[in-house]
């Protein structure tokens, strides 16, 4: 009988991002920029742009602070894991679109196949006042996606550009980063009807397994799409292999 995921993987992402996210903390903001040879004493420049279309809509930039970068070093070529979110916050309305972790991240080959961790690849979140709302791909996966790979439910995270430069710091290395990004998320309820579990349940005892496993009309489920690019030079953590 098909089950909803636990929302405990879920919960999981924010953890991830903000334990990688604070391996850099401290690291690059204050430290000076250095574009060519020379530094300047400008903070490092970060930037990213939001949209977000379907059953929520959003459109906004993130600066400086706004944008996190998290970097987990692997041991092995290819096994480096990558983080980036963009934060908007006003008058009591936060909303926050984050990637990854991602598997595969490479400052030498960023054609490099990419893996989300369990399809959590991608979140947009939103909140007001007390209310709340997160869409992710896990739930895309198990609601909205065809593919029992999970091939529409990875995020498209594509590097135009990685510029390795001058760093000020012997122990970090400076990269100036820019893409873009896509993936689909999902919004679904924290404990499914036992009408949607049951045409579940009952659909797999009929036919057999099916992709999604739920019917999103039937669980109430939405979706959304949420794409932009970025450009962001991060300091990093000077590893022995270059490579990822």
């Amino acid at each position: 009988m098909p089950q909803a995921a636990p929302r405990t993987h879920t919960r999981l992402l924010p953890l991830l991002l903000a334990v990688t996210a604070a391996l850099l903390s401290g690291c690059g903001d204050e430290a000076k920029t250095a574009g060519t040879a020379t530094a300047s004493a400008s903070p490092l420049q970060k930037s990213m742009i939001v949209d977000v279309s379907g059953a929520l809509n959003l459109h906004y930039e993130a600066k400086g602070d706004q944008v996190a970068v998290g970097f987990l070093p692997g041991k092995l070529p290819g096994s480096n894991w990558l983080t980036l979110s963009a934060d908007q916050e006003a008058e009591g309305d936060r909303n926050e679109v984050s990637i990854g972790p991602i598997l595969g991240f490479s400052f030498d080959n960023p054609d490099q196949e990419k893996k989300a961790i369990m399809f959590q690849g991608g979140r947009v979140e939103v909140a007001h006042d007390e209310n709340s709302a997160s869409y992710d791909t896990g739930s895309y996966y198990q609601y909205f996606d065809t593919d029992k790979g999970g091939g529409n439910s990875n995020v498209q995270l594509v590097f135009s550009k990685i510029e390795k430069l001058t760093s000020p710091n012997k122990l970090l290395d400076r990269y100036r980063l820019i893409g873009t990004f896509q993936f689909n998320a999902a919004l679904s309820p924290e404990q499914p009807t036992d009408e949607c579990t049951r045409e579940a349940a009952a659909y797999a005892a009929e036919h057999g397994e099916r992709h999604p496993g739920f019917d999103a009309k039937l669980c109430n489920a939405k979706s959304v799409v949420a794409k932009g690019s970025f450009d962001i030079t991060q300091d990093f953590p000077v590893t022995t292999k270059t490579g990822g």
